[in-house]
């Protein structure tokens, strides 16, 4: 069985709730969404060269060979979205719980069958919140909300990218989402790099009246000048 894969590669996690970690990243390809703010364009088909080391390899690509691949024993898997590719990605899952691997995911919180699919299978989850102001792309609370109730169990954090023109609207709703499914989930407010957002000071003390945890966390790994 083989799957679409863009990259492996092992840098630290820069987003999130475990950002400065070491980690092997698995970037799959292919992505049901196009949001404006995306910095790995080339992932959103499904098509192109696998490339490990600045070696370039055709796709599809056997689970054996990014098991071979594997440096750490923490592993981001991320695209794309790695939930399109379900049945490889079951198998890849199951293969690194063989050989005690930390599977932490990396998803954009819209497919809640398919995650419920593999969540036994993972560790830890960064779910993205994806809003409209920021996306470019309609609304998607209800597929937000039930995906955080599938993760709530395993160590999950919400991801929410936004920009300047994010509305307080839409802070209420996403906190008012992790409220009802567990207020003790975090919520990572993440600038679009480089973006200057005046107002993130009182972005936070606002999604902090509903909700304990709440920080801002930029992209790290790109101030760090690395993938």
């Amino acid at each position: 069985m083989g799957g679409y894969l863009r990259e492996i590669f092992t840098s630290i996690q820069g987003e999130g709730i475990r950002i400065g970690r070491r980690q092997t990243f698995i970037r799959f390809l292919g992505c049901n969404l196009s949001c404006n703010y995306c910095d790995t364009p080339e992932t959103q088909k499904m098509d192109g060269p696998f490339l490990h080391k600045k070696v370039v390899y055709s796709n599809p690509v056997a689970v054996e060979q990014v098991i071979a691949l594997i440096e750490e024993k923490e592993v981001s898997v991320t695209g794309g979205e790695p939930l399109l590719q379900i049945e490889f990605f079951e198998f890849l899952l199951q293969e690194l719980k063989k050989k005690d691997i930390c599977v932490y995911l990396d998803t954009n919180g819209t497919l809640p069958k398919l995650l419920a699919r593999v969540i036994d299978l993972i560790d830890c989850v960064a779910l993205d919140f994806k809003i409209p102001t920021a996306t470019g792309r309609p609304k998607l609370w209800t597929e937000h909300e039930d995906c955080l109730s599938i993760a709530r169990e395993k160590d999950v954090f919400v991801k929410m990218v936004i920009n300047e023109n994010v509305l307080p609207a839409e802070i209420d709703t996403a906190c008012a989402i992790i409220k009802r499914v567990d207020e003790n989930i975090p919520l990572i407010i993440q600038p679009v790099f480089d973006c200057i957002i005046n107002s993130i000071l009182e972005i936070q003390k606002k999604a902090l009246e509903q909700l304990p945890n709440v920080r801002i966390i930029p992209q790290m790994h790109k101030y760090l000048g690395l993938i």
